[in-house]
């Protein structure tokens, strides 16, 4: 009778963790429905934000009679990569399958065969602030529990300062090591370089664009107006990514353990049913023997 009781305890366990488990789900759940919206409506945004840059920039490439500035340089020409400034994004919380392994892991990949200094590194999320420590490189700035409606504030300060480090010379690049969202299953780890922009990263055409507008004052103060835009969007859109990759990846372990729970309740439950027949058994056999007798 003991381990039928042992067994029973067990059973308790298992359920109150499933309940757990299903809880999170649940709000993961409505999480990645808000993260996954803002995302799909930023999404389009962005495409044509980089459209718009290409456009400016292909300005320069098409009139010799402009004279390029610093940022239409860095587009069109950019500098060798010897110092640079590189954002992390991970979680704050764990139980998410392998979101933060994976990014993680590709953080490590980038370091080791990353040749230029990394001056100045910006983490995202507890996971990647222990990951810097761990690794003995110290983070300029820890972004920790960031809310999604928190999210601007921390986009425009980052964008702002990289831009001018970047214009004094003090960073020759800005990459964000995060994970894209396929699904809410699917993620995949992405090393981005978020400045300079790789302009033909998506294999469109590489002829000059006409463009059929007036560019007023002149397309090196609207290149300098677009650039913190630019990259504003841009990095709101990599931790929208990570946000909703989060979520999924958290929503479907949620989902496998609470599966896996209700496994182990039906073979315990079974156990139990097996040492409660034995048991019954042995007792109808002692009656009739006792009758017997």
């Amino acid at each position: 009778m003991a381990g039928l009781q042992d067994i029973r305890r067990r059973i308790r366990s298992v359920k109150n963790t499933q309940q757990v488990t299903k809880a999170m789900k649940m709000i993961s759940a409505v999480k990645l429905r808000k993260s996954q919206e803002r995302l799909v409506a930023l999404r389009p945004y962005a495409g044509k934000m980089l459209e718009v840059v290409r456009r400016v920039v292909s300005r320069f490439r098409g009139d010799a009679g402009i004279q390029p500035g610093s940022v239409a340089q860095a587009f069109l020409s950019p500098r060798e990569e010897q110092r640079i400034r590189v954002i992390l994004v991970a979680s704050d919380k764990g139980l998410c399958g392998g979101f933060n392994a994976n990014v993680l892991k590709a953080a490590n990949a980038f370091v080791a065969g990353c040749t230029a200094q990394i001056v100045h590194l910006d983490v995202v999320g507890k996971r990647s602030a222990e990951w810097a420590r761990k690794r003995g490189m110290t983070a300029a700035r820890e972004y920790l529990n960031l809310p999604l409606t928190g999210l601007q504030p921390v986009v425009t300060e980052i964008s702002e300062s990289a831009a001018a480090q970047y214009n004094a010379g003090e960073i020759d690049a800005l990459y964000v090591i995060y994970n894209y969202f396929n699904s809410p299953v699917a993620q995949t780890p992405t090393v981005f370089r978020l400045f300079p922009v790789e302009l033909e990263r998506r294999g469109e055409d590489r002829a000059p664009l006409e463009v059929p507008h007036l560019l007023e004052p002149d397309p090196n103060a609207v290149l300098e107006t677009l650039l913190p835009r630019f990259v504003e969007t841009e990095l709101l859109r990599t931790l929208l990514e990570s946000s909703a990759s989060e979520h999924g990846a958290r929503m479907a372990a949620m989902d496998k353990a609470s599966n896996n729970a209700g496994d182990m309740i039906a073979r315990l439950t079974l156990t139990m049913n097996k040492i409660r027949q034995a048991s019954i058994t042995n007792q109808i056999i002692e009656i009739v023997s006792g009758a017997n007798a």
